[in-house]
């Protein structure tokens, strides 16, 4: 029971505190809005008490002209409105949104608020703006001639610049002294008006005043460059060009790409229209337009001797492309008449043949560019720049097809070279072949080896296959050097087997003789010596030189190393 109590205590409790922030945060959302509104109600203020009325009533005091009575009746009608309409409008909203503040939610009022803090600045602005107008009104006189001064000495400076350089603006003196006359009676113009207080004619002869010297300040000091470009400069760069073009027709540029007649055309145009405007000392972009001009003749000039290079490499470039295409030519010209030779020669087939073939038709493709490039050339649409790229292009091109060329020509070549090179080995080898037998023959041994002889006979067939594959049409190259290889391996075997033979049965025979001295030592020693001499006769000579070698070795320590050292065995 005493739970139930606590808890239902806690609830009231806990409903009591809510109840309280609520009213509590209610009253300070108002307080808020409240003081929000106090706000616009100090900014209200605040425009009200704007002098407008004192800036009036010193225009009053100080200005009869009409003009200005005219612009402050303006302003007055602008302001009586302000009042009759906007600020009557701004206290009924204000009281609304007080009203709102205390009887609806936040969300009203921020949007009334926000419109009205709005209308606010914007009616002080324009109320400020009207003010400033006005203190204009009330100092315009100082204000303007104090314009009219600054003027006046920009206009002596201009002046004295036009009389220092009188002679430089040729037939437009008398244009230029008669606006520089316009300028002195728009002064005189100005101390009419502001002495009669004309204030909207006030405005308007200043600003031209402003427009006329700038004007005229800019024509004293751009014309005597734009005479000088227009007489003089461009004139003789124009001449000179024409010189230099003829120059270079006569070296056989035609610079059709250059379009210099169309330019030359054109810049007359320009020329002329500037000097027409400038009669009436309209420059506007002349001077501009002049050193544009002048800088484009300058890099006409530069691309005229450039092209002149350019032709002079081109012409070097195709002299030495001429020579190289025509090699190709030619050396594609031979293959193909001997093409058919050497396919029966060598018994190649067409796929054998395919790298030629593709040479050939790079070949073809490659003089047909060229051929289209020298009709370019001919009609020089183009600058030689642009044609030496084609050219170093078609050259990189070339240099491809002349190093597959190669390759192709030593591939074929090789295959020659390869039946020269078999026939002279097959010389060299008969006649190794030769000596093996003289070698033999010419030594007196008990007997010669049977591996001797299958070697000469594996030597002597091995030749014959040679010959025959040389008999052969046509001739397979691949078999012929395996053919050679082979022969040649086994013709130097039998040479080192002669070379071993005789060499093993002389020192064999020697110190046999040598070793009989020891025969009578003991009789082991003389049954060894005697198995010597039976290998010997046999025709084991190199079995037979170890086994006395290892005897004298037992009597003779040291000999059978000091042997093996001297002769290599």
């Amino acid at each position: 029971m005493n739970k139930k109590l606590l808890i239902i205590t806690i609830l009231v409790l806990v409903f009591i505190v809510f109840i309280l922030i609520f009213f509590i945060s209610k009253k300070m959302r108002r307080k808020s809005m409240h003081k929000k509104i106090d706000s616009l109600d100090i900014l209200r203020n605040e425009i009200l008490t704007l002098p407008f009325q004192n800036q009036v009533d010193k225009i009053a005091s100080l200005t009869k002209g009409e003009q200005l009575e005219e612009k402050v009746n303006i302003y007055k009608d602008m302001y009586d409105k302000l009042k009759e309409t906007t600020f009557l409008e701004i206290e009924d909203l204000i009281v609304e949104l007080d009203y709102i503040a205390s009887n609806k939610g936040k969300s009203e009022f921020l949007t009334k608020y926000n419109s009205l803090e709005l209308t606010l600045y914007k009616t002080r602005y324009l109320v400020n703006h009207m003010i400033n107008e006005l203190k204009e009104l009330t100092s315009y006189e100082d204000k303007y001639r104090g314009i009219v001064v600054k003027l006046k000495n920009k206009f002596r400076l201009a002046s004295r610049n036009y009389e220092n350089n009188k002679d430089s603006y040729g037939m437009l003196v008398d244009t230029i002294e008669m606006q520089l006359e316009n300028i002195e009676k728009r002064f005189q113009d100005f101390e009419v008006v502001i002495n009669e207080n004309l204030y909207n004619e006030v405005v308007l002869i200043v600003r031209s005043l402003e427009a006329m010297i700038a004007h005229i300040s800019t024509v004293i000091l751009e014309v005597p460059d734009i005479l000088v470009l227009v007489n003089d400069l461009i004139p003789s760069r124009l001449k000179e060009l024409a010189l230099v073009k003829e120059s270079a027709q006569e070296d056989g540029l035609t610079l059709n790409f250059m379009n210099l007649d169309y330019n030359f055309q054109e810049i007359e145009k320009i020329e002329n229209d500037i000097i027409d405007r400038t009669k009436v000392l309209n420059i506007d972009n002349s001077l501009l337009e002049l050193r544009t001009i002048l800088e484009f003749l300058d890099s006409l000039f530069k691309d005229v001797e450039k092209e002149k290079t350019y032709k002079k490499d081109f012409d070097l470039l195709s002299n030495s492309f001429n020579e190289r295409i025509d090699k190709v030519k030619t050396t594609l010209h031979d293959i193909n008449i001997q093409l058919d030779d050497i396919k029966v020669l060598y018994g190649l087939k067409d796929d054998d043949l395919n790298d030629l073939k593709v040479i050939t038709l790079e070949y073809e493709e490659l003089v047909k560019k060229y051929k289209n490039l020298v009709k370019k050339v001919k009609k020089q649409e183009e600058s030689y720049g642009k044609f030496n790229l084609t050219l170093n292009e078609l050259g990189i091109s070339l240099k491809r097809i002349e190093d597959n060329l190669d390759l192709t020509l030593k591939s074929l070549g090789s295959m020659q070279d390869d039946e020269e090179r078999a026939r002279d080995q097959l010389e060299e080898v008969q006649e190794l072949l030769k000596k093996c037998k003289r070698q033999i023959q010419s030594v007196k041994i008990p007997v010669v080896a049977n591996n001797y002889f299958v070697e000469l006979s594996e030597a002597n067939e091995a030749i014959l296959e040679i010959i025959k594959e040389l008999e052969k049409k046509p001739i397979i190259i691949k078999t012929l050097n395996t053919r050679v290889d082979t022969a040649r391996d086994l013709v130097f075997k039998l040479y080192n087997t002669t070379k071993s033979i005789i060499n093993n049965a002389y020192f064999a025979e020697n110190l046999l003789v040598y070793a009989n001295r020891y025969r009578m030592i003991s009789n082991d020693l003389n049954k060894e010596l005697n198995r010597a001499e039976i290998l010997f006769y046999k025709g084991s000579y190199e079995d037979s030189l170890k086994l006395v070698l290892d005897i004298l070795d037992k009597v003779e320590p040291g000999i059978k190393n000091n042997f093996n050292k001297k002769f290599a065995i």
